[in-house]
């Protein structure tokens, strides 16, 4: 059924109808919308809180592991020679460091043919490095010195051997050469089998088969420390010093050159400095979510929110708790020049810092990285604030369920009032009918009585 709307009453209907909807929505939508911008604007404190705090952990998860706190160097005293890193294992001590001769890997080299083309011969070559062989058949398919070349190169079981040619003006030349260097690294290659032309790439001189010449032969890396002799395989040395790992680049030529191991002290005072950096952001996080602006009346999200505060709390009372049972002078970080501000922020006293790290550098890093170390027990406290099941995302998953609630409220309104725009629309169209009925009736009965005689017309002269 099409229904006119004011036809009987001259009413604009549906205008009426939208402005009782919209008075009846008002309220209504004004509430869900505060309630929705408190909701969102807590949950967006919470984000900012959350942010402040993974840094500030983050932070901490590098001072609580000696590991990665106490960072140590080894300073060189010829870069040309050799170069040295230390870890947190590494002890300050100087050595005496002379860098005898490099390691190196063998290389042998065949008698020249023709070109590598040339065939060689077939067989079976047993290609020996070390303790690891390989036997590579050849046959007349790749029985070229080229194709022996690849033979031995794409072997799956190569034992650390890389064939390579030369093709120079004496003609082409097989190169073979071992992978890794050292003495045990020694190249064994011999023939069986097939028309016994692979004897010219045999290489035994143990057992008197030297077709293959020994252009640079296999030897260890060895090294001098004040008068001891250390040897390795390769050009770096880890372990000959505790704690440092030593790289060698050329010989010394008989002179020693000076290794020193030193704290670093710089690289420990930037740790501190990020820490205390992150810990001044976290509690400026703090103030600007619970502060109140008393000339605009505007109070921030998280205002007398007792989640941030419990936070703020137990964090400052980490801090002020004092670490015991490291055997140092100072149990506290007032103790090392970190001293806390009347605003809650610390602040570095540098004179202080520079005098414990360089009087007890071990202990310093005791006090954050021991088993109760400031470090440890800052790093566990916001661990648990942020972890899965922690009092943020406790505080967010509630927030986000009521912003969820505010939009299944908003859904049922609509539905409300969508309902109640049609019942009024029923009911004003309903009397705008009677109300056309009762206007007809009206003009009908008034034409019956002006038909009436001895009705005067009031038109009439």
């Amino acid at each position: 059924m099409i229904i006119s709307s004011g036809i009987g009453s001259g009413l604009d209907i549906a205008g009426i109808v939208q402005q009782l909807v919209a008075a009846e929505a008002q309220p209504v939508e004004s509430r869900l919308g505060l309630q929705e911008v408190r909701a969102q604007s807590k949950l967006s404190a919470f984000g900012s809180l959350k942010s402040a705090l993974s840094d500030l952990r983050d932070k901490l998860e590098v001072m609580k592991s000696l590991d990665t706190f106490l960072a140590r160097k080894a300073v060189s005293g010829n870069g040309g020679v050799f170069t040295a890193v230390a870890d947190t294992q590494a002890l300050p001590a100087s050595y005496s460091l002379e860098v005898v001769q490099l390691a190196q890997t063998q290389k042998l080299t065949s008698g020249a043919f023709t070109d590598s083309a040339a065939v060689v011969g077939t067989g079976e070559l047993s290609v020996t490095v070390g303790a690891l062989t390989s036997t590579i058949d050849i046959t007349s398919e790749n029985n070229t010195l080229s194709g022996i070349r690849d033979a031995i190169n794409s072997a799956q079981d190569n034992p650390g051997i890389a064939a390579t040619i030369i093709n120079a003006d004496s003609g082409s030349y097989l190169i073979l050469t071992s992978e890794n260097s050292g003495a045990a690294q020694q190249i064994t290659i011999t023939q069986s089998g097939g028309d016994g032309g692979l004897s010219a790439l045999e290489y035994d001189p143990g057992n008197g088969l030297a077709s293959l010449t020994e252009s640079i032969a296999p030897q260890d890396a060895l090294i001098r420390i004040d008068g001891l002799d250390v040897a390795s395989s390769s050009n770096t040395f880890a372990g000959a010093i505790q704690g440092v790992t030593i790289s060698i680049l050329q010989e010394s030529g008989g002179s020693a050159d000076q290794l020193s191991v030193e704290n670093d002290e710089e690289v420990t005072r930037k740790t501190i400095d990020d820490f205390v950096e992150s810990y001044n952001e976290l509690i400026s996080t703090f103030d600007a979510l619970t502060s109140f602006d008393a000339d605009a009346e505007l109070a921030a999200p998280l205002l007398g929110d007792a989640t941030i505060r419990s936070i703020r709390d137990q964090i400052r009372r980490e801090l002020g708790t004092a670490v015991f049972g490291i055997e140092a002078s100072f149990s506290t970080l007032r103790d090392v020049g970190i001293e806390a501000q009347l605003d809650g922020k610390l602040k570095v006293n540098d004179d202080e810092l520079s005098v414990v790290l360089a009087d007890d550098f071990a202990k310093f890093g005791q006090l954050f990285a021991n088993t109760d170390g400031f470090a440890v027990r800052l790093f566990d406290l916001a661990d648990s604030f942020l972890g899965s099941d922690g009092i943020i995302e406790t505080r967010t998953q509630g927030l986000s369920t009521t912003i969820d609630g505010i939009n299944d409220d908003r859904v049922a309104l609509n539905e409300r009032l969508a309902s109640l725009e049609t019942r009024l629309l029923r009911q004003f169209n309903a009397l705008d009918s009677l109300l056309a009925q009762l206007s007809s009736t009206s003009n009908f009965l008034t034409q019956q009585l002006d038909n009436l005689p001895g009705v005067t017309n009031g038109n009439n002269n």
